[in-house]
C-alpha cells in the first residue's frame, strides 16, 4: 500500500511539475505580451485603425484557436499513445502521414482565405463594411496576417507532438518569439511606415516563422524528423479526424464566445473592439498560465489513465487539479475586480490610449472576470473528456453554450454596450462547465468528495481579508500619475494582497497546499 502510495503521489508531483513548467514559460510570454501591447497602445491606442488591426489579427487567431494548437493536442495525443505502443517506427509514419494532411488543408485553406478575404471580414466585423476607411485598412491588415495561420498551425503540430512525449518548454516558450517581434516591428519597423499597422502586421508574419522554426531542433531531439506523407486512409489518421470534427467546437467554446462579442462589437460605436481586446488580454493571463497549463499537463496522464482503466487515479487527478486551479483563480478574480483600472492605467495609458480609454477598458475586464474560473473550468473538463476519446459531448455543449452567449450578448449589449458582450462570454462559460460536470460525473461518478469542497471553500473565505485590503489598502496612496510610481504602487497592493490570502490561508489551516 505504501509503494502504491508513493507512486500516486510522484504521479501527481509530475503532473504539477509540468503545469508549473508549462505556467512559467507562459509567464514569460506573457509579460512579453504585455510589452507588446504597451507599444501597440502607444501607436495606435483605441482609434480605428487600432479597431481594423485587432479585428484583422483575431482572422488568423481565431482559426489558430478553433483548428490547431488546443484542438490538435485533444486530437493527436490520444491517437498518438496507440500508436507509439506499436513502436517509434509506426508513430512516425502517422506522424508523416499527419503532416502532410495538414500542410495541403492549410495551403488551400489560406490561398481560399485571401481570396476571400472581403466575405471573411464581412462574417467577423460587418459594422466596418459601412466606414470605408477603416474597412479597407482592415481587410489589407488581414490579407498581410492570414499566412500566420498556415505558420502557426504547423507549429501547433509540432506542439502536440512534444506533449505526447512530456517535453513541455519548447511549445510553451514559443509564443514568446510572437511577441518579440511584434516588438521588433513596433521599435524598428513601425517609424520607416507610413501606416504603423502595417508595420506589426509584418512583424505577426516574422513571428510565425520564428515559431516554427524553433520546433525542428527539438522535434530532432525526440528522434523525429518531419517528412510529410501523403496518406488520408491510414486508420490513425481516420481516428483522428474522428476526434478532430467534434474538438473543434468542444475546446474553443470560450473563443467563440469571445468572437461572438468582437463581432457584435463592431457594431457599437469606435473603441469598442480595443476596450475588448485589451481586456481579454489581461485576463487570458491567468487563464493560461493556470487554466491552459493545468489542461495540458493533464492531457497526457488522463490519457494514460483511462487507456489503462484507471478511472479512480484520473478523478483524483482531476480533483486536485479543479482544487488548485480553485485556490489560485479565486484571489485573481478578487484582485482584478478592484484594481482593474489601476493595472489597465498603468499597463497601456501613454500615447494615444487614454484615461478614458483606460476606464471604459477596466470595465470590460471586471465583466470577464466574472468568468475566469470557469474559463480554467471548462479548460480542464474539457480536457478530462478528450483524454477518455470523448469528444461529442464537449462539441454538443459548446453548440449550446455559443446559443446561450449569442442571445445573452444580444440582450446584455443593449443597455451595457460592450460591457454586456464581455459579461454574457462570461456567463455563458458557466453553463458550459455546468453541461461538462454533469456529463463527467454521470460518466465516472462524483468527481469531488467532502474534504475538496471545505478546501475550496476554504479559498473563498481566505479572499474576503484581501478583498479587505484591497478596498482600504488604495485610499492610504493616491494613485500616482509618474509611471514608475505607478508600477512601484501596484506591485505593493499586490503584494499585500497575497500576503493577506496567505495569512487566511495559513489560519484556515491550509499549510499542506501552500507547501505544494
Amino acid at each position: 500500500m505504501g509503494v502504491e502510495s508513493m507512486k500516486s503521489n510522484q504521479k501527481k508531483s509530475s503532473v504539477f511539475r509540468a503545469a508549473a513548467k508549462v505556467g512559467s514559460w507562459t509567464m514569460l510570454s506573457r509579460i512579453l505580451g504585455f510589452i507588446r501591447d504597451i507599444f501597440i497602445a502607444r501607436l495606435l491606442g483605441a482609434s480605428p485603425l487600432a479597431d481594423a488591426f485587432f479585428v484583422a489579427f483575431k482572422l488568423p487567431n481565431f482559426f489558430r484557436r478553433m483548428f490547431a494548437e488546443g484542438t490538435l493536442t485533444v486530437a493527436l495525443v490520444p491517437v498518438l499513445a496507440d500508436e507509439r505502443k506499436k513502436g517509434e517506427e509506426d508513430a512516425h509514419a502517422y506522424l508523416n502521414a499527419l503532416a502532410g494532411l495538414l500542410l495541403a488543408a492549410l495551403i488551400l485553406f489560406t490561398i481560399a482565405g485571401m481570396i476571400f478575404m472581403p466575405w471573411l471580414l464581412y462574417a467577423f466585423a460587418p459594422g466596418f463594411h459601412d466606414e470605408p476607411n477603416r474597412w479597407q485598412q482592415a481587410l489589407t491588415l488581414a490579407r498581410i496576417m492570414f499566412p500566420y495561420l498556415a505558420l502557426i498551425s504547423l507549429a501547433a503540430m509540432s506542439w502536440a507532438v512534444l506533449n505526447a512525449y512530456r517535453k513541455f518548454s519548447v511549445a510553451a516558450a514559443s509564443p514568446a518569439l510572437l511577441n518579440i517581434a511584434i516588438i521588433f516591428a513596433a521599435v524598428v519597423l513601425a517609424p520607416l511606415h507610413d501606416n504603423p499597422a502595417e508595420a506589426l502586421a509584418v512583424g505577426v508574419i516574422l513571428g510565425g516563422a520564428l515559431q516554427l522554426a524553433i520546433q525542428f531542433p527539438a522535434l530532432k531531439r525526440i528522434g523525429w524528423i518531419p517528412k510529410p506523407t501523403w496518406r488520408p486512409r491510414m486508420p490513425a489518421i481516420t481516428q483522428t479526424m474522428l476526434l478532430f470534427g467534434p474538438a473543434v467546437l468542444g475546446i474553443a467554446a470560450v473563443q467563440i464566445n469571445i468572437l461572438v462579442g468582437t463581432i457584435l462589437a463592431t457594431l457599437l460605436p469606435t473603441g469598442a473592439v480595443s476596450y475588448l481586446y485589451y481586456a481579454d488580454r489581461i485576463v487570458q493571463l491567468p487563464l493560461a498560465l493556470f487554466g491552459i497549463a493545468m489542461g495540458t499537463a493533464l492531457l497526457p496522464a488522463l490519457s494514460e489513465h483511462f487507456a489503462n482503466n484507471r478511472t479512480a487515479e484520473a478523478k483524483q487527478d482531476l480533483r486536485q487539479g479543479l482544487t488548485w486551479l480553485t485556490w489560485i483563480i479565486l484571489p485573481s478574480i478578487v484582485g482584478i475586480m478592484f484594481l482593474a483600472e489601476p493595472i489597465i492605467r498603468t499597463l497601456f495609458e501613454h500615447g494615444k490610449f487614454t484615461a478614458l480609454d483606460a476606464a471604459n477598458t477596466s470595465h470590460a475586464l471586471q465583466a470577464y472576470a466574472v468568468g475566469l474560473l470557469v474559463f480554467c473550468w471548462a479548460r480542464v473538463l474539457s480536457t478530462a473528456c478528450f483524454a477518455g476519446k470523448d469528444a461529442k459531448a464537449p462539441m454538443k455543449y459548446a453548440m449550446y453554450t455559443v446559443a446561450v452567449n449569442i442571445i445573452l450578448a444580444v440582450i446584455l449589449m443593449q443597455p451595457l454596450g460592450y460591457v454586456g458582450l464581455a459579461l454574457a462570454s462570461a456567463l455563458a462559460s458557466f453553463f458550459n462547465v455546468a453541461l461538462l460536470w454533469a456529463h463527467l460525473h454521470k460518466k465516472h461518478g462524483a468527481i469531488f468528495n467532502l474534504s475538496s469542497w471545505k478546501r475550496m471553500f476554504s479559498a473563498a473565505l481566505a479572499c474576503l481579508p484581501m478583498a479587505t485590503w484591497l478596498y482600504y489598502a488604495p485610499h492610504l496612496w493616491a494613485f500616482p500619475s509618474d509611471k514608475l510610481m505607478q508600477f512601484i504602487w501596484l506591485t505593493a497592493l499586490v503584494i499585500g494582497s497575497m500576503l493577506t490570502f496567505f495569512a487566511a490561508a495559513w489560519v484556515l489551516g491550509e499549510r499542506k497546499l501552500l507547501k505544494q
